[in-house]
């Protein structure tokens, strides 16, 4: 199975491209779709830098989970199909969505790749 991270404006072309969608935010008014809530931050945290935000995530949430047990979620959600994990930040900003990708490659050897803004030729591309 193969898993990326992106954010909610590019939801259609991450779809286009063969991705299910999974909302790893507190909140996503216009979305629909699966959602792991226990990958949340909570809302206390939302403007803390990354400095601080950081170790709060990585104790408060991620210490207690399972890595294995989130990737097999994600395997009987999707079967070996493609994920991506959703929040809002755009590309390049801070986004705890980065520290779940980085928690799963070190946790499980794994590349989490961020998808970014898909052009029109790269959906194309990946349903070849």
């Amino acid at each position: 199975m193969e898993i990326a991270t992106g954010n909610f404006a590019n939801v259609k072309k991450y779809r286009a491209a063969g991705y299910n969608t999974v909302s790893i935010a507190l909140s996503a008014r216009y979305y629909s779709g699966e959602r792991m809530v226990e990958l949340a931050p909570k809302r206390v945290w939302i403007n803390e830098p990354e400095n601080i935000y950081t170790p709060i995530y990585k104790r408060e949430i991620l210490s207690k989970l399972n890595a294995r047990e989130v990737y097999n979620k994600l395997k009987i959600l999707f079967s070996d199909k493609k994920v991506v994990l959703l929040c809002h930040e755009k590309e390049g900003d801070f986004c705890h969505r980065r520290i779940v990708a980085k928690w799963l490659q070190d946790e499980l050897g794994i590349e989490v790749p961020e998808l970014g803004r898909m052009r029109q030729k790269d959906i194309f591309a990946n349903l070849v």
